[in-house]
């Protein structure tokens, strides 16, 4: 009766995050959203990290790049354009681009996780051992 659609894109963003550190990637970003990122407003979630995985996998498509020595370079890249998109308010989905993943958040929990990620990536770039303790 209905003309609704559902679009899932889980098998696929599988798929993209195959292979070298990409999953590992992913489980320390999750960690870290869940110990450092759990703020008011609740302007994160885990799909925000898989969605900014998904695009370093297509900023670095060599498997080379997703080399274990190459983890600390990722993790910052995605924490870098996590917080391009926490100041410009505006978060797409990977494969559906018009739609903004920060849609309905309020704009302070969007800084203020702005201000929080910015404090872990310049932890983890100035401090080698960071992650063991974050």
């Amino acid at each position: 009766e209905s003309d609704a659609w559902v679009l899932q894109f889980a098998e696929a963003e599988n798929r993209l995050q195959m292979g070298g550190c990409r999953k590992k990637c992913l489980s320390i970003l999750k960690t870290l959203r869940d110990r450092h990122l759990e703020l008011p407003g609740q302007p994160l979630n885990n799909y925000h990290m898989k969605t900014l995985v998904s695009y370093e996998c297509e900023k670095h498509p060599r498997e080379s790049d997703w080399d274990e020595s190459c983890l600390g370079d990722r993790l910052n890249g995605i924490l870098l354009q996590l917080i391009s998109c926490l100041q410009c308010r505006r978060c797409p989905h990977y494969f559906l681009p018009n739609l903004d993943l920060f849609q309905g958040k309020p704009h302070s929990a969007l800084e203020n996780a702005a201000k929080q990620t910015w404090r872990l990536a310049r932890e983890i770039l100035t401090n080698p051992k960071s992650l063991e303790k974050l």
